[in-house]
């Protein structure tokens, strides 16, 4: 019986030995019957099989040309495995958001990062976003909570008191002023400014020029120069042309100002050129690379400015292709009326130049609409005479050389020379005098203690 059952257990094992060795052969089949093929067709080098860690991506950075010819199976399928290593990360307490966070603008990203480095430096970056919103809504939680108990207890004052009580939410001659009262009348503003304003373009065109982070960039900058232009006394009609609403820049600044669509809103967007749009002979491409200085405003003309944030592109793109078109071309006077600091560029942000052009077009005078340039990228005249000044008295100190009676009379010249008394500098040997009577007898008094020893 023993004996039986020693045999049935060796028969068994041979039996799973066999099958297991049936099964790695179906599965290495596909690999085979494609190295032959490889074969046939007179491939010379054999093929090698790597372990491909599907978290890991190796491949290179891609570009546009690779995502279309990814086929859309393969990108879904790329798509879930990132979906599962977020998931898993934000399960395992990382620095990384939750799968309800992430937008589809948020996972196009994700598919355009290069490595794991990467996209693990993104999943910080929006999981501060993340953070900052949750905060954001507890704050607010906490002010709601306080304004239902102040309004509580002024009810309960009410009740309380039977007299007139004068003041803010209480009977008074003013009335409330609210946030969407001040928004229509700035609107109302800008649809006047169709009507009567002169015309600003801003060129959208330069898409193709920026990375991510620059179109980003632009497209903030293309938002702010919308709320300047609104909130200034006498606004632009701004027109933003040749816009590539699938682009980059135009989904950033869609997510800006969600409702710049809307029929309603006052806010010029087209997909045209602004030669379509406008005479040719009124458009001034405002370039910083051109040799003509826009000595002063001219209300007829229409000034264009290139969207464009070029922190990486220094290339003429604005001088190029306004030579192409065969428009009027002008940069701004800065080297005129500032002086420009060593290691700062003379480049300004598009909000800036749209501040620049609105003073001007009011004032008429390039000293006051010059005042949005950055303090930091200038020389300030008077706090350079002061540094110079500082700087030469601590290289007089070092040099143990007074020159007060030289700077006492620095607005009279005529009266400073160097043969004036100067004040007494104090020396090394004051006080080492020897006295042969007072030698080895103690320390010698000063000053100080012979007037206390006398009172």
């Amino acid at each position: 019986m023993l004996k039986n059952l020693v045999h049935w257990r060796a028969g068994k094992f041979l039996l799973n030995r066999v099958s297991r060795a049936g099964a790695t052969r179906c599965l290495c089949t596909p690999f085979k019957n494609q190295t032959n093929e490889s074969a046939a067709l007179g491939d010379a080098e054999p093929a090698i099989r790597k372990h491909v860690n599907p978290f890991a991506q190796t491949t290179s950075t891609p570009l546009p040309d690779n995502e279309v010819n990814e086929s859309k199976e393969e990108r879904d399928k790329r798509l879930k495995v990132l979906q599962l290593e977020a998931d898993i990360a934000h399960q395992e307490g990382r620095r990384v958001p939750a799968l309800d966070f992430f937008k589809e603008h948020h996972w196009a990203h994700v598919l355009t990062l290069p490595s794991k480095s990467a996209r693990i430096k993104y999943y910080a970056f929006l999981w501060q976003i993340e953070m900052k919103k949750e905060s954001e809504q507890r704050k607010k939680a906490l002010r709601a909570e306080g304004t239902e108990r102040r309004i509580a207890e002024m009810r309960k004052e009410r009740e309380e008191n039977t007299h007139i009580i004068y003041g803010l939410a209480h009977t008074s001659m003013f009335l409330r002023i609210y946030d969407s009262t001040i928004n229509h009348w700035q609107n109302n503003r800008l649809t006047r400014a169709m009507q009567f304003a002169p015309k600003i373009v801003l060129d959208c065109s330069y898409d193709a020029h920026m990375t991510n982070r620059e179109a980003s960039y632009a497209a903030k900058q293309l938002m702010l120069c919308f709320a300047e232009n609104r909130a200034h006394d006498e606004p632009f009609d701004l027109h933003y042309c040749n816009a590539n609403f699938k682009g980059r820049c135009m989904q950033s600044l869609e997510r800006f100002i969600p409702t710049m669509h809307n029929p309603e809103f006052p806010m010029n967007v087209h997909s045209e050129c602004f030669t379509k749009l406008f005479p040719k002979q009124q458009l001034v491409y405002l370039t910083p690379h051109c040799r003509e200085d826009l000595v002063t405003y001219n209300p007829d003309d229409i000034y264009i400015v290139g969207a464009m944030v070029d922190t990486v592109n220094n290339e003429p793109l604005s001088l190029a292709k306004a030579k192409r078109l065969g428009l009027r071309m002008a940069r701004l006077p800065l080297d005129h009326y500032l002086q420009w600091g060593s290691g700062s560029g003379k480049s300004l942000t598009l909000n800036q130049m749209i501040t620049i052009m609105l003073d001007i077009k009011k004032t008429g005078d390039w000293n006051a609409a010059l005042q949005h340039v950055p303090r930091r990228k200038i020389i300030d005249l008077g706090t350079e005479q002061a540094q110079g000044r500082q700087a030469l008295n601590r290289r007089a100190n070092k040099l143990n050389v007074r020159i007060d009676h030289l700077l006492k009379y620095e607005n009279n010249r005529p009266e400073s020379t160097a043969f004036a008394t100067p004040q007494k500098v104090r020396q090394h040997k004051d006080g080492l005098d020897f006295n042969l009577d007072s030698w080895a007898t103690g320390k010698k008094k000063t000053s100080r203690n012979k007037c206390e020893g006398g009172a």
